[in-house]
């Protein structure tokens, strides 16, 4: 499975929520037992993590039946931002240990300005 490509902006001083949806023939994939884990790096290669979303640490989360996996950046968060680009990705491990790259692609921060 490849990858799907993703860009996404988040708004500074704003709650930030996207939900991706695994569909498999057009049925969601069951992820029951699932975890999942988002990186955000100003390059691929960079040892550096700018965020780190995952399942463990509460900034993902997942309705098993419907394949759905919610990114959620509190407003409290991305105002503390202090970088304006990075890519990342998304990857599922499933409950019997095989790991999916889903979704890939580039985070733009938009400036605050009403502070």
């Amino acid at each position: 499975m490849t990858a799907a490509i993703h860009n996404i902006t988040v708004e500074q001083g704003a709650t930030f929520v996207r939900t991706f949806r695994w569909l498999s023939a057009g049925v969601p994939v069951n992820l029951t037992g699932a975890t999942a884990v988002m990186q955000i790096r100003q390059v691929a290669s960079s040892d550096e993590v700018l965020w780190e979303m995952s399942t463990a640490n509460a900034r993902l989360s997942i309705a098993e039946a419907l394949g759905e996996i919610t990114v959620t950046i509190t407003a409290a968060q991305s105002t503390a931002f202090d970088w304006t680009f990075g890519k990342y990705d998304l990857e599922v491990t499933t409950a019997g240990g095989t790991v999916y790259r889903l979704v890939r692609g580039t985070v733009s921060i938009s400036a605050e300005v009403t502070r």
